[in-house]
């Protein structure tokens, strides 16, 4: 029987930076600023420590914000850490044939500055966590990291229908109204409880 898992340290490589930042935790841990992927962590989570001149970090904190997900076997205590693999694709139309072959037609990677544009975005997903219901979204973030766009929620069965699928959406008539890189992400969750994670992502950068 799977359950929430159990936050404990790790010593992971992280792709960022690690130093000490003057805190203490729980009295005696030197505090590590730590970023993953380049966001740093924030107040809720447990911080990151330095201890025997190696930066520590909570295996469930690393593993979500790199878009893995963290189970526990309750009767073993065995920790599960499971990444699943996306590919992402967008593109000016996905068309599907009537023998459910996919042609992905004009790639969708750049657009002037201040167009209003619609695109398809195709999504491969496998080594997804077995879960009765794998809830996501397509999320577009504008280069400010406002959200330009939010689509509505999905849920999959992994446990009834396996741990790989194919999803396709349309975001329709989204305008670019800033110049830089706008990111189309694929965000995921477990059931109805618990935070999202960026499992995928794919650029268009506006100019």
């Amino acid at each position: 029987m799977k359950g929430k898992a159990l936050i404990i340290l790790a010593t992971l490589s992280i792709s960022g930076v690690a130093f000490a930042s003057g805190n203490i935790y729980m009295g005696k841990y030197p505090v590590a600023n730590v970023r993953i992927n380049g966001a740093s962590l924030t107040e809720e989570d447990t911080p990151a420590i330095t201890l025997n001149n190696k930066t520590m970090i909570p295996l469930q904190t690393a593993a979500e914000k790199m878009g893995a997900f963290v189970d526990s076997d309750e009767n073993t205590g065995e920790m599960m850490v499971t990444k699943p693999n996306i590919n992402m694709i967008v593109a000016g139309e996905i068309a599907r044939s009537t023998e459910g072959n996919y042609q992905i037609n004009s790639p969708f990677m750049a657009v002037p500055r201040g167009k209003t544009a619609s695109f398809d975005v195709f999504v491969e997903v496998d080594n997804a966590p077995k879960a009765d219901m794998l809830v996501f979204k397509v999320v577009v973030r504008g280069p400010n990291g406002s959200d330009e766009y939010v689509s509505y929620p999905q849920s999959y069965s992994t446990t009834r229908n396996g741990t790989a699928f194919l999803y396709t959406h349309n975001v329709k008539q989204l305008q670019f109204k800033q110049s830089g890189d706008y990111k189309v992400q694929l965000i995921m969750k477990e059931g109805n409880t618990g935070d999202y994670r960026v499992v995928g992502e794919n650029i268009i950068h506006s100019q």
